[in-house]
């Protein structure tokens, strides 16, 4: 149930998500120690990774939204995919909320408050991709998978 954007046989989509996660939990872990801190490096490191975030999501949302549009599909899957798709943008608009709310000011209580949601909004949007993957086998390439392993009639594999 792979989509056209893979490399060498694998999706891309999958390769690139780690990248903004981890800035914007990064982001968020840089607030944290700076509420308890008094180092000033430590919000401007979190607008950095939260502007390296946005641009990662959306190069990653790139493969996404082909994968989206090429992957074979069940509807159920299409409805979850739907929905961790427009999460994703919503956490993306967050995101560029939070950054254009901390640019000129990084220590910025309501832009603390919008990186939290944003980390929230990403956390459920995450477990939906893996909701995708592990329960309806989107981006498995069904030819590597043991024939004993997979769900008769659905292509996936079993648990």
């Amino acid at each position: 149930m792979q989509g056209k954007a893979t490399l060498m046989g694998h999706p891309i989509h999958p390769m690139l998500i780690p990248f903004p996660i981890a800035f914007f939990v990064g982001a968020l872990v840089c607030d944290i120690i700076s509420a308890f801190g008094n180092a000033p490096m430590w919000p401007t490191i979190s607008v950095v990774l939260i502007g390296f975030g946005i641009v990662g999501a959306l190069v990653a949302a790139l493969f996404g939204f082909t994968d989206y549009l090429t992957a074979p599909m069940s509807a159920d899957a299409k409805k979850t995919a739907t929905a961790h798709m427009l999460l994703n943008l919503v956490v993306v608009a967050i995101f560029a909320i939070a950054f254009f709310l901390r640019y000129d000011k990084p220590p910025s209580t309501a832009g603390y408050v919008v990186t939290v949601l944003g980390v929230v909004v990403l956390a459920i949007s995450g477990s939906l991709g893996g909701h995708l993957v592990f329960h309806h086998g989107v981006g498995v390439d069904d030819r590597t998978v043991p024939p004993d392993r997979l769900i008769r009639g659905t292509g996936t594999k079993g648990r």
